[in-house]
């Protein structure tokens, strides 16, 4: 599958740090009280967590400080993410794992997980359904799925919250968001609801957190009789 770091020519070292320096800035207060109204109650006492594209893994962290009764698995394709998340010391409730979703299924059973997570992940598939049938067959009924991903920006608003340096430095700046532009800006909000209702998603929930990123919280639909 491909990468931020392929298409934009990050090192893995520089998307790890850019991470882990931003991470605050995705799940800020507005995130976490988002889940403990929409998302937690809607999970038994002690849920099962799957974070797909988990990244450094500091959101498992995050949920597990918060909610200690969590068993979390955490997916990754980039062994430098499984690496720093494996150093987190989050104890034996918390899995990190390198996998490949595109290659083969995840190591979980059908129906074992409450709740499936992807966060800035999702539109970089090539094929968003099959990675989302994944996450059907893993949640049990009333399970839920939430989404937290990039919404469509015009080019120049892209470009002036991100460009960094001044002259040459600047310029290749530039080129590294050009490139990741129409990755980034795939989809719309309607485009979002739309692949989750393609897929047999019912949204409880969306919110504009951030003004590119919106959060889904949705459930599979029953299986047709």
């Amino acid at each position: 599958m491909a990468t931020h770091q392929t298409i934009a020519g990050f090192s893995d070292a520089e998307l790890l740090q850019r991470m882990v320096d931003t991470h605050g800035e995705r799940f800020h207060a507005g995130f976490w009280a988002l889940v403990a109204q929409e998302v937690m109650p809607r999970l038994p006492a002690q849920p099962v967590v799957v974070d797909l594209g988990c990244g450094p893994g500091l959101f498992l962290r995050d949920l597990l400080q918060r909610y200690p009764h969590v068993r979390g698995y955490g997916y990754d394709v980039t062994p430098a993410m499984i690496a720093h998340a494996q150093q987190l010391g989050c104890g034996p409730q918390v899995t990190f794992a390198v996998h490949d979703v595109t290659a083969q299924p995840l190591p979980l059973a059908p129906a074992s997980v409450d709740l499936v997570c992807m966060t800035a992940v999702l539109h970089l598939f090539d094929d968003p359904f099959a990675v989302l049938a994944e996450a059907t067959r893993l949640l049990h009924p009333g399970g839920l799925l939430l989404l937290y991903d990039w919404i469509r920006r015009p080019l120049a608003t892209y470009l002036a919250e991100r460009l960094e340096g001044e002259g040459e430095a600047r310029l290749a700046s530039r080129q590294r968001w050009l490139r990741l532009f129409p990755v980034h800006n795939k989809y719309t909000s309607d485009d979002w609801q739309w692949l989750l209702a393609e897929a047999r998603f019912s949204v409880l929930c969306s919110a504009r957190l951030r003004p590119h990123f919106e959060v889904f919280v949705a459930t599979p639909q029953p299986a047709s009789k």
